[in-house]
């Protein structure tokens, strides 16, 4: 059965994976360090900005000093918030799935982005009192496709229930993702996951136990059906 539905932000709800790609690209070629549109999303797509400048370094055999990996993580969340000019993109239909969702599960964000950065959007799109749970880059160690992040969000999911109902399990759980490294971490997590089609094309997420090309017609009679019918 499902009881709680947990998503993933960038390429789900917002779309900014381009923002981020060019932010990253320009703060790392200010230090010399080259980054190409396909190695980013080949690769580091799903990472946090931490992770993602330690792989692309380990990657490339660059060393920074700690001052300048801080200094380069500064200059690229100030090249994002540049890049936005305080608008926030949506996915069509984003914002109206989550609405519906919110009536029927409790619902949470599992991101590798900044919570700063979650919270501003959240707020612009009016969608921030439908999350009981927001888990961002700050909460976690191990970015996906680790499955860490995706347990952390449940188990606050759980704690914010005050025993109210049973705690909910990870095969209760929903993951929504759009990346392969949040797939995998999802079903490592022993969750069920729909991935959807903003990032990468459908062979791509082969691994999910649903793909849509939009959240636009997803409502929650399919996502209980999907539970109904799983072997």
């Amino acid at each position: 059965m499902l009881r709680a539905i947990i998503l993933d932000f960038n390429g789900v709800i917002l779309n900014d994976e381009p923002l981020h790609f060019r932010a990253m690209h320009d703060a790392l070629a200010e230090l010399g360090i080259a980054l190409s549109r396909d190695e980013y999303w080949g690769k580091y797509l799903p990472l946090d900005d931490v992770n993602c400048v330690k792989a692309i370094c380990d990657d490339k055999g660059v060393r920074l000093i700690p001052s300048q990996r801080r200094s380069l993580l500064i200059r690229k969340a100030g090249l994002y918030r540049g890049l936005l000019q305080g608008h926030y993109p949506l996915f069509p239909g984003a914002a109206q799935f989550v609405r519906r969702m919110a009536e029927s599960f409790p619902l949470a964000l599992a991101s590798g982005a900044r919570r700063e950065e979650i919270e501003n959007a959240l707020l612009a799109a009016g969608l921030n009192s439908c999350f009981s749970v927001i888990v961002a880059a700050e909460d976690f160690k191990h970015g996906k496709p680790h499955p860490e992040s995706f347990l952390l969000a449940l188990s606050r999911l759980n704690s914010s229930l005050n025993g109210k109902s049973s705690p909910i399990h990870p095969e209760e759980s929903l993951v929504v993702e759009d990346s392969m490294g949040g797939v995998v971490g999802a079903r490592a997590a022993g969750m069920m996951c729909m991935a959807v089609t903003n990032s990468y094309p459908r062979e791509k997420l082969h691994a999910a136990n649903l793909i849509v090309a939009s959240l636009q017609d997803v409502d929650a009679d399919c996502l209980r059906r999907l539970f109904e019918e799983r072997p």
